[in-house]
């Protein structure tokens, strides 16, 4: 998966081609305002505290496709991601996921039919199924393996471009399972 020419549009930045992350390790996140997994937001601010200056970039992509949950402009959300959480990673511009005007990115992301991870335990279950659920009332089908299915979903890209993680939206920033595939991609030497 190539996607270093897929064109982006950062809230503070303007628009820059994926290229500029080229060697880096990123997790790529839609994200939303109103969402319960909102909090997040705290914790993928420590991951990028703690792993920043050894390559990891989190890249936000705010999106208004799931439940509604992002309503707000982007002057708004990075104003609410400033102040409510500190926020000092990547925001980008707000996306749409599903549908014909879906986002480049995430339609590549999304191809790749990457597995993804969840946590365990009865409440995953349930989220499991309730965002399965909305997803087919939305699109009119059961998601696909590699789909988005919710706020907050995970994508982990290593330093060679390709996708080495995938977690679902309840799956915390420093569970267990998101923080050591980190550090493991971190580890990894590009030539």
């Amino acid at each position: 998966m190539d996607f270093s020419q897929i064109t982006v549009k950062s809230i503070s930045r303007g628009k820059f081609k994926l290229a500029e992350y080229s060697g880096k390790v990123l997790l790529i996140v839609n994200v939303a305002s109103e969402c319960g997994f909102t909090p997040q937001y705290k914790n993928l601010q420590k991951l990028y505290d703690l792993y920043e200056s050894k390559g990891l970039c989190v890249l936000a992509f705010p999106c208004n496709d799931f439940a509604d949950q992002e309503p707000s402009s982007e002057n708004e959300i990075r104003n609410f991601c400033d102040y409510k959480y500190g926020v000092t990673f990547d925001i980008f511009s707000k996306i749409k996921i599903r549908g014909s005007l879906s986002n480049p990115l995430f339609k590549v992301l999304e191809s790749q039919g990457f597995p993804v991870v969840r946590p365990n335990g009865i409440k995953a279950k349930f989220f499991q199924l309730y965002t399965s659920a909305m997803f087919r009332l939305k699109e009119g089908r059961f998601p696909l393996t590699g789909d988005v299915q919710w706020n907050f979903h995970k994508f982990l890209i290593g330093r060679n471009g390709l996708i080495k993680g995938h977690f679902s939206s309840d799956c915390d920033p420093l569970n267990s399972m998101v923080v050591s595939s980190i550090e493991h991609e971190l580890e990894v030497l590009i030539d």
